[in-house]
């Protein structure tokens, strides 16, 4: 891509210019986010940095900017924003590399795994302990952080989301029982009861990066707030761009929840019912968005991940039905029927 077809505001190119950039650098495009973000490296030499471009400054534009400093002011894992250019909709943020924790596990064929997922999964789990043992400073001194609450309406609207763009939108689905909108809003409940820490709220395998030195950073962490200690992991572990197996699931929670002080007071077996709140809470939202930006924003690529989606919900579904035993029975039969 040419220097000209970016419109690189004059804003950013003085800056670049300032760092030892000629005139001559390269931009070449990175994958878009499904948010309507789109990403370029601009590099020459030695030299590479991240151009972040949005179709409009709004709420996620500045928090970006804003938490990127005080995150990094914690010492957590993000990168550093260079420079910002409001009129353009522009920011000039750290290169964190050209890997990510997808890249990693699944490197080329999707059907083939790298094999290292128990040596970079432990590393990534350390990271976000890290990130949620901050919460309590962080919360403290920036109150904004802890009023953004991840509450009950928010939990609901990720349901009410899965509904539309999954039952009602994929599957045609008319008329949802009442049984399953009484379950959506237990859930909700439930994960709204559960201990707070500092959420990413989109902790997933594209959004982890794997630095060419081997550390981990996070990047699109703009929708941080003040929720549920469980919905990181849960949206980590049961990611469906990865979609790792039930068994490798359960031992990295159990390495995570060793290592989380914020769940010391649980049993293991409550911890494991928690998570399995929080995952399926997740899990809906993931598939829901995946319906949502093919079908309606017409964003293909997301498609593929439909079925990865449908199937890990199935698996967790079977794990649910342990914890809730019959109490729920109508809905997780009616869950079923529509993922198959």
């Amino acid at each position: 891509m040419s220097n000209e077809s970016l419109q690189i505001s004059p804003v950013i190119k003085d800056y670049l210019l300032s760092r030892g950039y000629s005139e001559n650098f390269t931009v070449s495009s990175i994958a878009g986010a499904g948010s309507g973000r789109q990403y370029f490296r601009i590099s020459e030499g030695s030299k590479s940095c991240v151009l972040q471009v949005c179709a409009e400054v709004n709420d996620d534009f500045r928090h970006f900017i804003e938490y990127s400093k005080t995150f990094r002011d914690y010492n957590l894992p993000v990168p550093r924003v260079f420079a910002v250019d409001e009129g353009a909709c522009q920011i000039l943020q750290e290169d964190l590399g050209k890997r990510c924790l997808l890249d990693e596990v699944l490197p080329v064929d999707p059907q083939h795994r790298s094999g290292n997922e128990r040596i970079i999964y432990p590393t990534v789990i350390d990271a976000l302990v890290k990130w949620q043992e901050a919460s309590q400073s962080i919360f403290s001194s920036h109150t904004e952080l802890w009023i953004r609450r991840f509450d009950f309406a928010a939990l609901k609207w990720e349901t009410d989301y899965f509904t539309e763009n999954y039952l009602k939108g994929l599957k045609g689905i008319k008329e949802i029982p009442q049984s399953v909108r009484n379950c959506f809003s237990l859930l909700a409940v439930a994960v709204d009861a559960q201990p707070k820490v500092l959420m990413h709220r989109d902790f997933q395998s594209q959004n982890i990066m794997v630095r060419p030195n081997s550390e981990i950073a996070f990047v699109d962490f703009q929708g941080a707030r003040r929720g549920s200690a469980f919905y990181d992991i849960a949206s980590l572990l049961w990611d469906p761009y990865v979609s790792l197996p039930v068994e490798m699931i359960k031992d990295f929670f159990e390495y995570w929840r060793m290592q989380n002080k914020r769940v010391q007071a649980y049993t293991k077996e409550d911890a494991w019912d928690s998570f399995i709140q929080a995952s399926l809470q997740r899990l809906m939202q993931a598939l829901g968005a995946y319906c949502f930006l093919s079908r309606v924003k017409g964003i293909q690529k997301f498609e593929k991940y439909i079925e990865p989606g449908k199937k890990q919900l199935l698996a967790l579904l079977g794990e649910f039905k342990k914890i809730v035993k019959a109490t729920e029975p109508e809905a997780i039969e009616f869950m079923e029927k529509a993922l198959s």
